[in-house]
């Protein structure tokens, strides 16, 4: 068996929380790897703008990325955009016809991936599966700020909902948001959580770690890993420190880069906010980094703040505790599947700095607690498993496979 993955803007050999590039591109790559190793063959199609050539990569026995040109549409960017999906369209189903393998799915992945595999869908006659991470209706309900295609991507949402022959859900919420915002039959949706790799993400000594990143003093450490958007909360994270430090000292370090319409602008905040509050000091950015590295940095830390308006699952959340370090979140989406509050971390309703404050501080003044909630953190983490996650997708794809009929697409009537 065959499936051809579509990830148009996020590629999976790049640098997470660069760019737009984050969550997405560790979930295509680790799922694709694991769906790979299970038995079915997996080819990653991914736009490449300003680029003049096709170039496939073989990652790793039966995975293969197939980085296809795109011209740049927008004055100055390098990131695919919404205007160079049917030139990327027909480049993946170019390839995909010229190709002596036969492909038994596709498996679109964002809903600008859902647009180029809908057009595979009726071109090769193949079923359609489908991963949204984010949904435009979710996020204007909890007030996120939302750019000007938002009216574009609802309506395209719908349409890719509409031809899906299975839609995959990572978390209980995003399953709701479908069934309710978007009235996606019960029968589509299939329950898919996250994994993580626990060859890197597990527990270990905080001090090596602490010395590791350069931080060998006593001062504790609240961990942000992430984009820096305003959806990301990343600015909330500056002001929590600066409530946080007038009952104690804390450091706060960040690592992620500016992204999405807002990124500059958040950015800019996260700056105004250190010099305005004289935290200069306490509080380190770092640029996106591999992976794997970041492990270090979680096991550095304290405490991993998750300040998000929305998620639809929280990987940054998932890999922390697998690392054994308690996390403070935003009781909102797929953090309730990941974070069980009062065990492995504290969910925050209130969504402002007073309160992720106090949360921060109810773990660092309770040493016990501290060190108990760490050990469920990595005893819940182990639960959650890449391969777990493929052999589920797995029977999904060969149940589609089977079907006599493909889901009469009634948004292309």
């Amino acid at each position: 068996m065959r499936l051809a993955v579509i990830s148009y803007h996020a590629s999976p050999v790049a640098v997470p929380g660069s760019g737009v590039n984050g969550g997405m591109n560790v979930y295509v790559r680790a799922l694709a790897t694991h769906l790979a190793r299970a038995g079915i063959d997996c080819d990653i199609f991914s736009a490449n703008v300003g680029t003049t050539g096709e170039q496939s990569f073989r990652l790793e026995s039966g995975l293969w990325l197939h980085s296809l040109p795109v011209r740049p549409h927008s004055p100055g960017s390098s990131d695919p955009d919404y205007l160079g999906i049917p030139e990327f369209a027909d480049r993946v189903v170019e390839q995909m016809l010229r190709s002596s393998v036969r492909y038994d799915a596709v498996h679109a992945n964002y809903w600008l991936s859902g647009v180029a595999a809908h057009r595979v869908k009726h071109d090769l006659n193949i079923p359609m599966i489908t991963t949204f991470h984010t949904l435009e209706k979710a996020k204007r309900a909890v007030g996120a700020l939302v750019d000007d295609r938002s009216s574009l991507r609802m309506h395209q949402e719908a349409r890719i909902l509409g031809c899906s022959d299975a839609v995959l859900a990572s978390g209980h919420d995003e399953a709701k948001w479908l069934l309710e915002m978007y009235q996606a039959p019960e029968e589509k949706i299939v329950h898919l959580p996250l994994g993580i790799d626990r060859a890197f993400f597990s527990p270990g000594s905080s001090g090596p770690a602490r010395e590791a990143i350069g931080f060998d003093d006593d001062v504790p450490i609240m961990l942000y890993v992430g984009r820096i958007q305003s959806l990301k909360g990343t600015a909330l994270a500056v002001e929590t420190l600066a409530a946080l430090r007038k009952h104690r000292g804390a450091r706060l370090v960040i690592v992620g880069g500016p992204s999405g319409f807002d990124g500059e602008q958040e950015f800019r905040r996260v700056r105004e906010l250190i010099s305005r509050h004289s935290l200069e000091r306490w509080v380190t950015v770092l640029d996106p980094m591999p992976h794997e590295l970041l492990s270090t940095y979680y096991r550095a830390a304290d405490v991993v703040v998750v300040p998000s308006v929305s998620e639809s699952f929280g990987l940054v959340a998932l890999e922390a505790m697998g690392c054994g370090t308690p996390v403070v979140a935003t009781d909102v989406g797929g953090l309730r599947t990941v974070v069980d509050d009062g065990q492995t971390g504290i969910l925050v309703r209130d969504r402002n700095a007073t309160a992720f404050a106090a949360a921060v501080e109810a773990l660092l003044a309770n040493p016990v607690r501290h060190r108990v909630m760490a050990q469920r953190a990595a005893s819940r983490a182990e639960s959650f498993t890449w391969a777990a996650s493929a052999g589920r997708l797995a029977g999904a794809v060969e149940r589609i496979v089977q079907q006599e009929e493909l889901v009469n697409c009634m948004s292309c009537a």
